[in-house]
């Protein structure tokens, strides 16, 4: 996936040795070009190099089939790293994939965060735009006004012609 640099000028992105950066990240792309891959990757990056929980990160993504997607693929990130620093001699990953991983300290501590996170995987937050934020909804509902049972609702020609029965 290319990225802008400076003045313009076009970078290959990198998974593996992108400056991870706590807040917003966007990865925008095509359809084909390593988005899932890539969101993997960080994700187990930011778990293993900013010390982060898998609860502590929020991956947002447009269908539910990317999501289910995303946490398969997480999750044998996670596994695939797990594995590798236990036995080495596992020679099935991809070469950027055992570079990152031969250059991290404290094995020992990055296996106890990655088993953690493998435990908690389920409890990862991983959603579709819409399950976001109806989510949301639901824990803040004093805060945002929202009714407890807020539902969402796909299909709204009936309040549509509600209202222009209302207004006629």
């Amino acid at each position: 996936m290319p990225e802008s640099g400076s003045l313009g000028e076009v970078v290959e992105f990198s998974a593996f040795e992108t400056p991870l950066q706590t807040g917003v990240n966007l990865i925008e792309a095509s359809a084909g070009t390593g988005k899932t891959f890539s969101i993997a990757m960080l994700v187990l990056r930011f778990v293993v190099e900013k010390k982060l929980s898998i609860e502590q990160l929020l991956v947002v993504t447009f269908t539910k089939a990317a999501t289910q997607e995303l946490k398969t693929r997480i999750r044998s990130r996670l596994q695939n790293l797990r594995s590798y620093l236990l036995s080495p001699e596992v020679t099935d990953l991809d070469a950027a994939f055992m570079r990152w991983a031969d250059q991290l300290d404290d094995s020992q501590s990055v296996i106890q965060r990655v088993t953690e996170a493998l435990a908690a995987i389920d409890n990862a937050a991983i959603f579709t735009i819409h399950g976001f934020c109806q989510r949301m909804l639901k824990q803040h509902a004093f805060e945002s006004g929202a009714s407890f049972s807020a539902k969402l609702i796909t299909d709204d020609s009936m309040i549509v012609r509600q209202a222009l029965l209302d207004y006629w």
